[in-house]
């Protein structure tokens, strides 16, 4: 007898319905990153640092912008998902 499902099963982020308020940047304080900015079409994500200037980060998919931009601690979601997990970037400021 062989099993079938009809749902996935798992995590799957591009499934998600995104609102408009959810691409909206999120007033918080932080001691190691000021402003941030998403531009969904492009899918690039623009971070200024408190200390290190400004950098963008391209192929930055939605659902992620998403996690990042409702994080308790933007600094530490960075360091654990975005600082070398292989999005590419340029300082630009």
């Amino acid at each position: 007898m062989s099993r079938r499902t009809t749902t996935p099963i798992g995590y799957h982020p591009e499934r998600l319905a995104i609102r408009p308020a959810d691409v909206k940047p999120k007033q918080t304080k932080s001691s190691a990153i000021g402003n941030v900015d998403y531009d969904p079409e492009r899918e690039q994500l623009t971070i200024e640092f408190v200390e290190r200037g400004t950098f963008v980060y391209y192929d930055f998919p939605i659902h992620a912008w998403v996690e990042f931009n409702g994080a308790g601690s933007r600094g530490t979601y960075f360091n654990l998902y975005i600082r070398d997990h292989g999005y590419q970037y340029e300082r630009v400021a």
